[in-house]
Formats: C-alpha cells, structure tokens, sequence
C-alpha cells in the first residue's frame, strides 16, 4: 500500500464529507457510510477502501469528540474555509 496516496484519499473522503453535511461527526459518518467503496478495477483500489473504511470507523467510534480532535486523530487538515 502506498502511504502517500492512502493520506491523499483520507483527506479526500473527509472534506467531501465535510462539506456535504452539515458538519457534524453524526452527519459526516452518515456521508462516509453512502459511498461506495472502490469497485474491483478501481485505481489505487486497496489505499481508497482503506482510507474510506478508516474515516468511517473514526466518524463512528469518536462522535462524541469535537470535530477537531477527530480530524487530528486521523491526521487530516481541516477543509479551506472551515473551523478558525
């Protein structure tokens, strides 16, 4: 698995899902869970399920943590526009 590109890909799902919702870790989790994962031919298939499943299971198991803190734990910056 390529390290770069799995960081790549967990930055993408979460600010898309960020700003797709409303902004809560409920209702970034409910966004997270409607996509579909990489199919079987995808590009860089095993870092896109990865990465997905990894923000899925942060969104899930942290939704009692600030939004901030959750963003940090999975090493993701917080979208342009947003937060501070």
């Amino acid at each position: 698995m390529n390290i770069e590109r799995y960081q790549d890909y967990l930055q993408q799902y979460v600010q898309e899902a960020i700003q797709n919702s409303s902004g809560s870790n409920a209702a970034i989790y409910e966004y997270l869970e409607g996509i579909k994962p990489a199919g079987r031919f995808s590009a860089h298939r095993e870092e896109k399920r990865r990465a997905l499943k990894d923000a899925q299971v942060a969104f899930s198991e942290h939704r009692h943590w600030p939004l901030e803190i959750v963003l940090s734990h999975l090493g993701v910056e917080m979208p342009d526009g947003e937060g501070n």
